[in-house]
C-alpha cells in the first residue's frame, strides 16, 4: 500500500534514523533536515524543489495526488484557466505558484490532492488539502511537540511517540454509519486535515496557523434546465480532454448506469473493465454500451472467494471510511495496469448532479416495499439533521455510549454556521445538500477512490472545480426531478443514450417520469413477479453481490470472530457474546450486513490489534506501578524491603 508520511518538529532533534525507526520501507524516497522527516511513494506523491531568493533548494513540494491547473479569475471575473502542462509535474507547477503568489495561490487550484511546501528560508512548512478534502492526510501531536503525519491513518500509533486508544464515541458513529465525520476518527487525538484549508508550522518556535480559505456556499441560479445541460456538457468535454493526452490508453470503470456512460461517451479508442460477479443483466448492459461506443470490453469476474479475500487483501487499506470490500479494483491491479495508462470513472456523480444526497420522504407500500417521493424534506434544524442521521443509522449492536448524544455533541450552530465534526458549513442548506461528500472522507466509498488513485494515473471528472461550482450552483429541483448526466450523454453520444439503464429498464434520455416510474416497476418486478432466479442465492442482476446472501452461505465472519475473539471482547461496545447474537439474528432472516462487515473491517484492521495490544499492555503497566508504590509503601513497616521491591520488578519484567 502506497503511502506518505512525516515528522515535523520545531526543536531541530530530527536525524535521518527518524523514519527507519517508525516505518521499515524500501520503497519510499526521505527527505530529512532537523526539523522536517518525510518519506513519498514516487508512486503516489510528486515532488520538486528549486531555489529561491539565492538559496539553494530553498522551497520544496510534495503533491500526494494530482493538480490539473490554476484559474487566474479574479472576483471581477478577469481573468482565465490554465491547464497544468502535460511536461511539468504538480509539484514543479505548485513551486513556480507559489514563487509568484506566495501561498496565496493554493485557493486557486483545481485538483484532487494534500500538499506539502517546505520554506527553508522562512522556516515553514505548509499543509493544503483541495476543496473538498479528496485525499484526506491524518495527524496527531505527541508529547514532545511533534507533529506526526501519515496519509493511511493505520500507520500513526506505531510511530515511537505517538500514544491513541479507540474513542469509544466515534468508534460507535464508524459501526452504525461505516464512516466517521469531518475530521474525528476513532483514534484518539488523531484528526484530518480540514478540507479546502492551509495549516502553516513554524519550526522557529513551533507555532501553527490554520486558514480555511473556502467552503461551499449553495447559491442556485435561475436559469432554465436546458442552460445547465448545455453548460455541464461543455464543461465535462473540456476536462476530460484537457487531462488525456494523444498517445495514451484510457481506462473506464463502466457499470450499465449513466455516470460511466458520460464518461466513455467523451473517448475515442479506451477500454471499458466492468467489474461483475457473473454474466448478468448489469454486465450486459455495460458490453452493448463498450461495443456502441466501440471501446474494448473487459469483463473483471469476481465471485464470492473475491469479495470475501478481500478481507485479507485489503487490511492495510481500510481507514475507517467504508469497508473491507471497497478497494474494488484491488485484485485486478495486473489486469488494468497492463491493459492501459490512465483510469477514469464515474464516482460522484449521483452525489454532486442527482437526487442521491438529498433528503426525500418515503412511502410504505407495505409487504410491496417502500418508494421514495422525488421531493426534497425540509430539514430547518440541526435536531431535525441529526433525526435524519439517527434514521439512516444501523445501530445494532450493544455499545457504551448513546449514537444521538454522540452527534449532538459534534453537531451544533455557531452563528449562522454549524460546525459538524470540527467542519465548518455556511448554513444548514450546504450541510444538508453536502455533508455526504464535504469532505469526502464523509462519504463511505472514498476507500475505492483512494485505491484507484493508488492503481496508476486516475481522474473522477464530477470532481473538478469548475463541475463542484457548477452543482452548487443547480436548483435542487433539477436535481430531484431531472437527468443532467442523461441528458448530456445524449448530446455526446445519442446511441449511448439509447441504450436503457440497467436499473430502470429505458434509455438515459427518456422524460424523468418515465424513468422513475420504470425504476420502481423494475424493481417490484425483480423481487415479486420474475420466476427466474440467479444460479445462486447471492449473485444478482446487478453490479454487487447480495452480501445478506453471502454471509448466510459462508462462513468466512464466523472464521473471523472465531481468529479474532479476544480483538473482540477487547474492543470498547460489543461483547464476542452479542456480536455473534446480532450474527445468528441474520442467518435467520435480519438483515445486519451493515453492522457485521464494518465491525469486521475493524477486527481485521493491523491497527486494531496494535492499539489494543497497546492499550493491555498500558493497563499492566499501570497495574504493576501502582503494586510496586503500594509495596513500597509497605516495605517501610518491614525488614526486607529491598528485597520485597525487587522481586516486584523482577515479576514485572
Amino acid at each position: 500500500m502506497s503511502h506518505t508520511h512525516g515528522v515535523i518538529r520545531a526543536d531541530g532533534s530530527l536525524t535521518v534514523s527518524t523514519l527507519e525507526e517508525w516505518v521499515e520501507s524500501d520503497d519510499g524516497v526521505q527527505y530529512t533536515t532537523d526539523n522536517v522527516a518525510i518519506e513519498s511513494d514516487p508512486h503516489n506523491c510528486q515532488f520538486a524543489s528549486r531555489p529561491a531568493r539565492g538559496k539553494t533548494n530553498a522551497v520544496r513540494c510534495w503533491v500526494i495526488g494530482d493538480v490539473y491547473g490554476y484559474d487566474t479569475t479574479s472576483d471581477d471575473r478577469s481573468g482565465e484557466y490554465q491547464p497544468r502542462p502535460p511536461d511539468t509535474n504538480a509539484a514543479q507547477f505548485c513551486v513556480s505558484l507559489y514563487e509568484r503568489y506566495g501561498l496565496d495561490f493554493v485557493s486557486r487550484l483545481n485538483g484532487n490532492f494534500t500538499l506539502l511546501v517546505y520554506d527553508r528560508q522562512s522556516q515553514e512548512i505548509s499543509m493544503c488539502t483541495d476543496r473538498f478534502g479528496t485525499v484526506p492526510i491524518y495527524r496527531t501531536e505527541t508529547d514532545d511537540g511533534a507533529i506526526v503525519f501519515a496519509t493511511n491513518i493505520q500507520l500513526l500509533p506505531s510511530h515511537p511517540a505517538v500514544e491513541t486508544s479507540f474513542h469509544t464515541g466515534y468508534l460507535h458513529e464508524y459501526l452504525a454509519f461505516r464512516r466517521t465525520f469531518g475530521v474525528k476518527t476513532p483514534l484518539e487525538g488523531i484528526e484530518k486535515l480540514e478540507p479546502g484549508s492551509i495549516t502553516t508550522i513554524s519550526l522557529v518556535d513551533g507555532s501553527r496557523t490554520a486558514e480555511q480559505y473556502w467552503r461551499p456556499r449553495y447559491q442556485p441560479r435561475d436559469e432554465p434546465f436546458e442552460w445547465f445541460v448545455e453548460e455541464f456538457t461543455d464543461r465535462f468535454q473540456t476536462i476530460v480532454d484537457e487531462w488525456t493526452r494523444d498517445g495514451h490508453e484510457y481506462g473506464v470503470l463502466l457499470s450499465g448506469g449513466s455516470d460511466s456512460r458520460l464518461v466513455l461517451s467523451t473517448l475515442e479508442d479506451a477500454t471499458a473493465f466492468h467489474m461483475n460477479d457473473w454474466k448478468n443483466r448489469e454486465a450486459r448492459i455495460a458490453e452493448r454500451v463498450a461495443t456502441e461506443a466501440d471501446a474494448d470490453f473487459e469483463l473483471l469476474e469476481r465471485g464470492p472467494q473475491y469479495r470475501i479475500g478481500a478481507l485479507e487483501r485489503n487490511r492495510w487499506a481500510s481507514s475507517f471510511n467504508g469497508w473491507f470490500t471497497q478497494p474494488y479494483t484491488g485484485g485486478f491491479e495486473d489486469q488494468i495496469t497492463n491493459r492501459v495508462d490512465g483510469l477514469l470513472s464515474g464516482l460522484y456523480g449521483d452525489s454532486l448532479f442527482g437526487g442521491y444526497s438529498i433528503p426525500s420522504p418515503s412511502v410504505s407500500l407495505g409487504p410491496l416495499g417502500s418508494m421514495t417521493i422525488p421531493f426534497e424534506r425540509s430539514i430547518q434544524t440541526v435536531d431535525e439533521y441529526v433525526d435524519l442521521l439517527v434514521e439512516d443509522a444501523h445501530d445494532g449492536f450493544d455499545m457504551q455510549t448513546d449514537l444521538r448524544t454522540v452527534l449532538n455533541a459534534n453537531i451544533s450552530r455557531e452563528g449562522d454556521r454549524i460546525v459538524h465534526h470540527g467542519v465548518t458549513y455556511e448554513s444548514l442548506d450546504e450541510l444538508v445538500y453536502y455533508g455526504d461528500c464535504y469532505p469526502l472522507s464523509n462519504d463511505d466509498d472514498m476507500r475505492f477512490r483512494t485505491a484507484l488513485r493508488q492503481l496508476l494515473p486516475y481522474r473522477s471528472p464530477f470532481l473538478d472545480n469548475r463541475l463542484l461550482e457548477l452543482s452548487l450552483s443547480m436548483p435542487i429541483r433539477y436535481r430531484l426531478r431531472r437527468n443532467l448526466v442523461g441528458q448530456a450523454v445524449d448530446r455526446l453520444a445519442p446511441d449511448l443514450a439509447l441504450i436503457p439503464h440497467a436499473s430502470t429498464g429505458v434509455g438515459l434520455a427518456r422524460p424523468f417520469t418515465l424513468e422513475y416510474v420504470s425504476s420502481h416497476l423494475h424493481e417490484f418486478w425483480d423481487k415479486h413477479v420474475r420466476t427466474q432466479k440467479p444460479p445462486e442465492p447471492y449473485l444478482t442482476d446487478g453490479p454487487w453481490l447480495d452480501d445478506a446472501e453471502l454471509l448466510r452461505s459462508f462462513g468466512f465472519a464466523n472464521d473471523v470472530l472465531d481468529e479474532q475473539e479476544p480483538l473482540a471482547d477487547a474492543l470498547p461496545g460489543p461483547d464476542v457474546d452479542s456480536i455473534r447474537e446480532v450474527y445468528r439474528d441474520h442467518h435467520h432472516g435480519s438483515n445486519n450486513v451493515v453492522e457485521l462487515y464494518t465491525l469486521l473491517t475493524v477486527l481485521t484492521m493491523p491497527v486494531t490489534e496494535h492499539v489494543l495490544s497497546t492499550e493491555a499492555n498500558t493497563a499492566l503497566t499501570e497495574t504493576s506501578t501502582e503494586q510496586i508504590v503500594t509495596n513500597a509503601e509497605q516495605s517501610e513497616t518491614t525488614a526486607t524491603p529491598t528485597l520485597a521491591l525487587e522481586n516486584e520488578v523482577i515479576d514485572v519484567v
